[in-house]
C-alpha cells in the first residue's frame, strides 16, 4: 500500500468492527441488566468466576465488546497524525478547526436531541443543568454522576477531544525525544494510571461505589488512553516516512494472548485496554505492510466485508445514537408483548434486531449533519487561508 494514498480503505473495516464490538457490548449490557443479572463474569478472590449462568457464558464474547473504543482511539491518533503531517502549513489553528467541525456538531445535536427526552425514560438523570453544562463542554468523563448521565457513549468522545487537546504536547515530544521515546513516555504514563486503577480493584472491592471511588478523576483520564492513542500516531508518522512499521517485531498473537490473561486475573484487568490498542496496531502495520490488499467482493463473505466498510464510514453518527436506541428496546418489547418478561438472551436479540434502525439512523445523520459539517470546516479553513479548497471527507 502506498504512502501516498489519500485514503486507505480497510480502516472503514476497522471502524465498522469498532462500532459493532460496542454495539454487541451495549446490546448485552441492556439486556442483562434489564433482567437484573450480572453484565460481566464476577471474581472469585483474583480470579474470574468462571461458574456463571449459561445466558452470560453464551455471550461471553460480546462482554470485552468495549475493546471497540481501543480500535477507535489508535484509528483515531493514526489517522489524526497521518492528516496532520500531511496539511499544508501544519497550522494548530486549521488542527483544532478541522478536529472541531468534524466532532462537534453531530456530537451537540445528539446530545441536546437526547438530553430533551433522555429525562422522561431516565430516572437517575440527576442534577440536569449539571449534565448539561458538562457535557457541552466535553469534561464529562471526570465525574462519575455526569459521564453517562445523557448517552452512555459519550464520555469517549470527551476523552478524544481531550487527546486531541494534548496533541501538541504529543508532537513536541516526538520532535525532541522521536517517536520511539514518546512512545515510551506516554507508555509509562498510561501504564502507571492503569497500575493505580489495578491497585483500587484489587484492595477497594467496592470500587464501583461513588462514595468510597477516589479513582474515578483518573479512571476516564485522558492520559490513561494516552499511550494506546498514541500508538496510531506513531505508527502513521512512520508509515508516512517510509520507516519501518513498530509493532511487527513480536507473534500476533502476543497481544490477544496477554488479553485474555488479563482478563483473567483482576489485578491486570485494566490494561485490557491497552492490550486491545496493542492488538489493533499490530493489526493495522500487518495490513500496511502488504503491497497488495484486496476484499473479497462476493459472495456472503463480499456482502459482510461491505456491510463492515458501510458501517465504517457511518462509525461516528453510530457511535452517537446507539445507546440510547438500544436503552429503550427492552422497554418497547415489554410494551409490545404486553408485560411479559423475557430472558436475557431473548432481549439480547431483540437489542441485536435493532442494528438495521441505528445504522439506517447513523446514515442519515452522517449524509444530513457530518458531510456538511465536514464541508463548512473546510470552506471556513480556506477562507483563513485566503485560498478555495474543494468540499471532501476531513479526517
Amino acid at each position: 500500500m502506498k504512502q501516498d494514498e489519500a485514503h486507505i480503505p480497510f480502516l472503514d473495516h476497522m471502524r465498522g468492527a469498532a462500532i459493532l464490538l460496542v454495539f454487541f457490548y451495549h446490546s448485552v449490557f441492556v439486556s442483562f441488566w434489564f433482567s437484573r443479572q450480572f453484565v460481566e463474569l464476577t471474581w472469585d478472590g483474583l480470579v474470574r468466576d468462571l461458574n456463571a449462568s449459561k445466558s452470560l457464558l453464551a455471550v461471553l464474547p460480546a462482554t470485552v465488546g468495549w475493546s471497540g473504543v481501543a480500535i477507535f482511539f489508535v484509528v483515531s491518533g493514526f489517522c489524526i497524525h497521518l492528516s496532520h503531517e500531511r496539511s499544508r502549513g501544519k497550522s494548530l489553528k486549521v488542527f483544532f478547526l478541522r478536529r472541531f467541525f468534524r466532532i462537534y456538531p453531530p456530537y451537540l445535536l445528539t446530545l441536546l436531541g437526547f438530553a430533551a427526552v433522555y429525562p422522561l425514560s431516565h430516572s437517575e438523570f440527576a442534577d440536569p443543568f449539571g449534565q448539561i453544562v458538562s457535557h457541552l463542554f466535553l469534561v464529562h468523563n471526570f465525574s462519575e454522576t455526569f459521564h453517562t448521565g445523557i448517552n452512555a457513549s459519550l464520555w469517549s468522545i470527551a476523552v478524544e477531544v481531550q487527546l486531541y487537546a494534548l496533541y501538541p504536547l504529543l508532537h513536541w515530544l516526538a520532535t525532541r525525544l522521536g517517536w520511539y521515546g514518546t512512545l515510551w513516555v506516554t507508555a509509562l504514563v498510561e501504564i502507571g494510571f492503569r497500575g493505580a486503577e489495578g491497585i483500587v480493584l484489587l484492595y477497594r472491592p467496592d470500587w464501583w461505589n461513588p462514595a468510597v471511588n477516589f479513582s474515578w478523576w483518573y479512571s476516564e483520564a485522558p492520559l490513561t488512553f494516552w499511550f494506546s492513542w498514541t500508538m496510531g500516531a506513531a505508527l502513521a508518522d512512520a508509515y508516512l516516512n517510509g520507516r519501518p512499521l513498530p509493532f511487527r517485531n513480536v507473534s500476533g498473537f502476543l497481544w490477544p494472548s496477554l488479553f485474555i490473561l488479563c482478563y483473567l486475573f483482576k489485578p491486570f484487568y485494566p490494561f485490557c485496554f491497552t492490550l486491545a490498542a496493542l492488538t489493533s496496531t499490530y493489526l493495522i502495520s500487518d495490513l500496511l505492510s502488504r503491497p497488495t490488499l484486496a476484499f473479497p467482493s462476493k459472495g456472503w463473505l463480499g456482502l459482510v466485508l461491505d456491510h463492515l466498510r458501510r458501517t465504517g464510514i457511518v462509525s461516528y453518527s453510530a457511535y452517537l445514537i446507539h445507546a440510547p436506541i438500544l436503552s429503550q428496546v427492552p422497554k418497547v418489547v415489554t410494551a409490545l408483548f404486553r408485560g411479559h418478561v423475557f430472558p436475557p438472551l431473548i432481549l439480547y436479540g431483540f437489542c441485536l434486531c435493532s442494528w438495521p434502525l441505528v445504522f439506517a439512523l447513523a446514515h442519515l445523520l452522517y449524509r444530513s449533519v457530518e458531510l456538511p459539517s465536514i464541508a463548512f470546516g473546510k470552506r471556513v479553513i480556506a477562507r483563513s487561508r485566503g485560498t478555495p479548497q474543494p468540499d471532501g471527507q476531513m479526517a
